[in-house]
């Protein structure tokens, strides 16, 4: 019997050892919502606003895998009641993947989405990544942090395509409007334009291959830039519109590894900027 590419635990997604602590999120998805966000908490959530974001937590963003966010859970007792200790840090993407592992976990297709959301920040489309999971009809896309919390006027559960641009669609979106460039990105830390999309572009094709890396991650032709250096070349520029037409033209329904993008260089290494300094990550092998 075929099972999905999807189906399957990626590097990263692997709960190893915490297989039996993942499996504590329940089945429904905003019951997986719910427990995840639990023991996690976003530096620029609304709980940061009101708590804070310790140092430590702030540390914890350099974590990659499934395993080492449920390692550290269980390590500060977050999951076994009131906890005296602070929650994990992470982003969407971390999140995101956690949802992922769990649907994975019990076999049901899912991956990361990476692209750009207009319901995090007024008049922007802010980086984003979702979990889409497929339902046995349908890719449907879950915000783990918002099913969590609530506080949209859209069901959560299946976020409308027209609330989530994927990053193909915001370069051609930009290309279509070059004006609009400035509100793709990460408002709150002044990081947006061309630049950040593509880098997005090559994120999502990772993690269309379940390749799932951070949002700071670059390499290829964008390991050059970083928050201070964002010019595209004219080169850097053909190679992300070939690679955004073969996202576009990616089967969004289908759920096997796309044939569109198989021969696209995944990265074995990457420059990425956890704290805004760039350091050298060496990845794990797939």
């Amino acid at each position: 019997m075929h099972k999905s590419f999807y189906a399957s635990h990626s590097v990263y997604s692997e709960p190893g050892r915490y297989r039996e602590t993942l499996m504590r999120g329940g089945v429904e998805p905003k019951s997986i919502a719910r427990w995840i966000s639990s023991f996690m908490q976003h530096p620029r959530g609304a709980e940061s606003e009101e708590r804070g974001f310790k140092p430590e937590q702030a540390a914890d963003l350099e974590l990659r895998s499934v395993a080492e966010l449920l390692a550290l859970a269980v390590k500060r007792n977050l999951l076994d009641g009131v906890s005296a200790q602070h929650k994990v840090g992470g982003v969407c993407r971390d999140f995101a993947i956690l949802a992922v592992s769990r649907f994975r976990e019990r076999g049901t297709p899912a991956r990361l989405r990476v692209g750009f959301a207009d319901y995090l920040a007024p008049g922007h489309w802010e980086d984003h990544w979702l979990c889409e999971w497929h339902d046995g009809a349908r890719w449907k896309r879950l915000d783990v942090e918002f099913a969590a919390i609530g506080g949209v006027s859209f069901d959560t559960l299946d976020v409308p395509r027209e609330r989530f641009l994927t990053a193909s669609e915001a370069w051609f979106r930009i290309k279509d409007e070059p004006e609009i460039a400035s509100r793709f990105g990460v408002s709150s830390l002044g990081l947006s334009g061309e630049w950040f999309v593509a880098g997005s572009l090559l994120r999502e094709m990772a993690a269309l291959r379940k390749l799932e890396l951070k949002p700071w991650d670059y390499w290829g032709p964008t390991k050059d830039l970083s928050p201070v250096s964002t010019e595209l070349s004219h080169q850097a520029r053909i190679t992300f519109d070939q690679l955004a037409s073969r996202l576009r033209t990616v089967s969004v329904d289908g759920e096997d590894e796309p044939e569109a993008l198989a021969d696209w260089p995944l990265p074995e290494e990457v420059i990425s900027f956890p704290q805004g300094e760039a350091v050298a990550v060496v990845l794990r092998s797939l």
